[in-house]
């Protein structure tokens, strides 16, 4: 027996019907019958019988039903892994302020260029996404201010700065330079401030009097509502890049001169004797290349 023969089998069994099950298999009723026929021949057996207009099965193909389903489903599950070994799929980690859409402009490079397959992980911190690279859940993760991984390698990616933002009408606009004084009873937009970056930022800004916050839940909103004029916000240079060359019309930096030294260096991670190394170096050195030239621009 073949999976065809088991597929056709399964098919009429639900379908209750030959020419349906031809419709739906895109066989001709012949090549339908002829495989049912050549399914009992094997077995010895018949699978079916009729009750006036209904085809039903026989003890024999009673009992033979769940084992096909389990034969298909193996089937096409070793598929699935045949294919996977041909084309591997790549899990990858991301840590809080990764800009999402320049790992999906790696991604779709890749893929016109070479056999790829991806999946993207958004993780809570740093930590999280070393735990995850251990555990096998990811093959590689991107993160910020690396420190020394157990069994991990890390690679320099970037160096980023951070950068203040208004909207094109916000009053702080037209200002050459931001001073903290300039941001009393001024409001602004944070995106999970329990995070290290976060936290590194709100210590700058100690001291401001009614400093008022509106925390989101992603940087693509921080975005949104400072096009919409809400507030101002402190963001990734990166994060900003794709904005910036789209949206020019609508979002505005300003030197401060309190985030000038704050900095941060991007990395990836990954185990040194992962099976996918070669690939897993590949989408560094094009995410290196794709950072570089936003930077540029």
């Amino acid at each position: 027996m073949d999976d065809e023969q088991l597929l056709t089998f399964i098919t009429v069994f639900e379908l209750n019907n030959y020419s349906r099950t031809a419709d739906h298999l895109n066989l001709t009723q012949p090549a339908v019958t002829a495989r049912i026929q050549k399914l009992e021949n094997e077995l010895d057996c018949k699978l079916f019988y009729r009750d006036g207009k209904k085809i039903l099965l026989t003890k024999e193909g009673t009992a033979l039903l769940p084992y096909a389903r389990k034969i298909l489903n193996y089937v096409k599950e070793a598929r699935q892994v045949i294919e996977g070994i041909k084309t591997p799929t790549i899990t990858i980690g991301l840590s809080p302020a990764i800009s999402v859409s320049i790992v999906l402009e790696v991604l779709s490079l890749l893929r016109k260029t070479s056999e790829f397959s991806f999946e993207l992980v958004e993780a809570a911190d740093s930590v999280e996404v070393s735990k995850m690279i251990e555990d096998g859940s990811i093959d590689i993760g991107l993160v910020r201010d690396v420190i020394p991984f157990t069994n991990l390698e890390s690679e320099y990616i970037f160096h980023e700065k951070l950068v203040f933002i208004v909207g094109k009408d916000h009053p702080l606009v037209g200002k050459a330079e931001i001073f903290k004084d300039d941001l009393i009873d001024q409001t602004m937009i944070c995106y999970r401030r329990e995070t290290a970056l976060w936290r590194k930022i709100d210590e700058r800004l100690i001291g401001i009097r009614n400093l008022k916050r509106i925390e989101v839940g992603g940087f693509e909103m921080v975005i949104s509502m400072i096009k919409n004029n809400w507030g101002f916000s402190v963001v990734p240079e990166l994060i900003l890049a794709n904005h910036t060359n789209t949206h020019n019309k609508d979002l505005c930096t300003v030197p401060f001169a309190e985030f000038k030294d704050l900095t941060y260096n991007i990395a990836g991670i990954y185990k040194k004797d992962s099976p996918k190394l070669e690939r897993l170096l590949l989408f560094l050195h094009t995410f290196e290349t794709i950072l570089k030239n936003l930077k540029s621009i």
